[in-house]
């Protein structure tokens, strides 16, 4: 199996990278810029140019040909305009779902975030625009043609992994998630078969990463 990480420079995308090459795993990092394709080809990790806001679908179908497996770990969170994000949060996944589909994609992982399933008047300042488009973007992928699993993480920290969670359908209160802690979560999503076509929020919390995730399942 083969996986292209979308957004692989990115906060979590990084902490992935990191895990898939200590355990010798299948992947290729996406990233924007081509002295980001430099530096990861000098650590070893194969890399390819990819940007959702400015590649059309046949660019990214093109790219993403020959991949087994999709995450989508881009986002503008609050420090774009709102055209910034709903080019990059909204119209970009929509834009890669729809390649993948193509592409008959066997999962399709997508990084959200932890507020997108409210209705979208719960969402409040500088976040509302990426709220409402991570919204819309996970409800367009629920109802492509393609398997998916959405990670709704907590508020993101850069604190130390602690490798334990909680993880529910939906929780009333709010909770952080150091950002390595995501990126276990999605290996670990990457190599089970057991959540595609489902969607769950994660915080911090005392079981290991892989009870929580195979009680949750149950």
């Amino acid at each position: 199996m083969s996986t292209l990480i979308i957004g692989a420079n990115g906060g979590v995308g990084q902490y992935l990278v990191k895990q898939l090459k200590e355990r010798g795993e299948s992947f290729t990092a996406g990233v924007r810029k081509e002295s980001q394709v430099e530096a990861l080809a000098s650590e070893g990790v194969d890399a390819i140019l990819i940007d959702v806001e400015a590649d059309d679908i046949d660019t990214l179908t093109q790219k993403i040909n020959g991949f087994d497996k999709v995450v989508f770990s881009v986002g503008s969170g609050g420090s774009t305009g709102a055209d910034k994000t709903i080019s990059v949060d909204l119209d970009g996944a929509i834009k890669t779902i729809k390649a993948s589909e193509t592409n008959n994609v066997k999962q399709y992982v997508m990084v959200s975030t932890y507020d997108s399933r409210r209705l979208a008047f719960d969402a409040s300042g500088d976040l509302k625009p990426y709220t409402i488009a991570k919204h819309y973007a996970d409800e367009y992928l629920k109802q492509a043609d393609v398997n998916y699993t959405i990670v709704h993480p907590g508020g993101l920290t850069d604190e130390a992994a602690t490798d334990k969670i909680e993880v529910g359908a939906f929780f009333e209160g709010r909770g952080t998630i150091p950002r390595e802690d995501v990126a276990s979560v999605i290996r670990e999503v990457l190599n089970s078969d057991n959540l595609l076509n489902s969607e769950f929020q994660i915080v911090s919390g005392d079981i290991s990463i892989s009870d929580a995730l195979t009680k949750f399942n149950q």
